[in-house]
């Protein structure tokens, strides 16, 4: 039951993020502006595909 409570309030927090970006854009980025900046990076965009195949490779194969 605790990890059901601790995902569902990540899950609040990060949507809660989200909603006070979109509200308040000059105190939070919004989230596609976030992207958008970090993404502009060419070191930043192989890290995330690093990260992503990491994540792929040790959660999602048997």
């Amino acid at each position: 039951m605790i990890p059901i409570i601790e995902y569902a309030s990540v899950l609040m927090l990060g949507f809660a993020a989200w909603l006070f970006g979109r509200l308040r854009p000059e105190i939070l980025a919004p989230l596609g502006d976030l992207v958008a900046r970090l993404m502009h990076q060419r070191n930043t965009r192989i890290a995330l595909m690093v990260v992503w195949w990491w994540l792929g490779w040790h959660f999602f194969t048997t």
